[in-house]
């Protein structure tokens, strides 16, 4: 699964958000590249991208250097209800495995930018977590993040009967401990890891869940199922590309390698474009175009910089592009 190009509610962008005003940071600033308004943040229907997410997390990183343990504190300010039924299917499952299978299923229906995978093995279970797809600066704030909100909704399933890690194995270097939770530094953390993985004890998962109930859990779970449903139909195929290429506008990749991220061959992938009535060079214009006017308008951005965040070598090369686009040139769009 592609998480940055599933859509989610805006409410965790508008977490995020919350937290960069906290640390003097304006609205404007956090959504930069984004091409969200301020005014979406307060629409509940608003559906955006894990892309989108991914770049108000890079906005953070990049305004607030000297922070420390953002990931983390982004990740305290999620409560089960931000979750929606995504969580109470999880809460409501028979057992910890069951809870496991169920969050796993329906991932796409959260907030999750790691790519999640569960692997039990005689004496050993653990919940891999694959961030490859992450930018390597923004890898230590999505992993801090994922970390608290696995602990949310442990402590959420369990009650008091935490169900507290046995290892926790990070390629992190450092995490802030003074910033942690309690349930972090109560486990064998081992840092500098070859890949990032929860560590449970086995005879966990077959442990009941005190808010287990039947009735409830087959009920989120149909819920879950129209849901997801009737998003991967609002959303299309072109969608998601138009998704993965907002994350990727810096460098575009080419149609062979664009297929290659869908598991296509260029054929298929074209041909899954085109019965949708759209074409991957169109879609990478209309993105290029839009994230264009976004930093010309809000970000105050000068048109080389803008030329260089698009990815022209050139800045000549984007004027032309951009005056092909909107009958104007950059300079005068800005003065209108």
């Amino acid at each position: 699964m592609d998480t940055l190009a599933t859509t989610r509610s805006i409410s965790s962008i508008d977490l995020m958000v919350r937290l960069g005003r906290e640390k003097g940071l304006s609205v404007a600033q956090c959504l930069q590249g984004t091409g969200i308004s301020a005014h979406q943040l307060e629409d509940p229907e608003c559906r955006v991208t894990g892309a989108q997410e991914l770049q108000v997390i890079d906005n953070l990183v990049t305004l607030l250097p000297e922070a420390s343990g953002l990931g983390i504190e982004a990740g305290m300010r999620y409560q089960l209800t931000t979750f929606g039924i995504w969580a109470f299917a999880i809460i409501s499952s028979p057992t910890v495995r069951a809870a496991i299978e169920v969050g796993l299923r329906f991932t796409q229906l959260s907030f999750v930018l790691v790519r999640f995978a569960f692997r039990e093995t005689p004496g050993r279970a653990e919940i891999l977590m694959d961030v490859s797809h992450i930018p390597p600066r923004l890898r230590q704030f999505v992993l801090e993040r994922h970390l608290v909100i696995f602990l949310l909704l442990s402590r959420e399933m369990m009650g008091d009967e935490l169900m507290a890690p046995k290892e926790i194995h990070l390629t992190l270097d450092h995490l802030p401990f003074k910033v942690m939770p309690a349930a972090l530094t109560n486990c064998r953390l081992v840092l500098g890891s070859e890949d990032n993985r929860i560590v449970l004890d086995p005879s966990q998962l077959s442990r009941a869940i005190p808010k287990a109930n039947p009735a409830t859990a087959e009920f989120c779970v149909r819920q879950c199922e129209a849901l997801l449903d009737r998003q991967r139909r609002q959303t299309g195929f072109p969608s998601e590309v138009r998704s993965m290429l907002i994350g990727r506008v810096a460098d575009m990749p080419s149609l062979n390698e664009a297929a290659s991220l869908f598991n296509m061959s260029p054929r298929t992938f074209r041909r899954r474009l085109e019965e949708q009535g759209s074409g991957y060079r169109a879609l990478m214009e209309e993105i290029r175009e839009g994230v264009a006017i976004e930093l010309l308008e809000t970000a105050g951005l000068s048109v080389e910089s803008v030329a260089e965040r698009l990815g022209y070598a050139e800045t000549a090369s984007f004027i032309h592009a951009f005056t092909r686009w909107t009958g104007m040139s950059p300079g005068k769009f800005r003065r209108r």
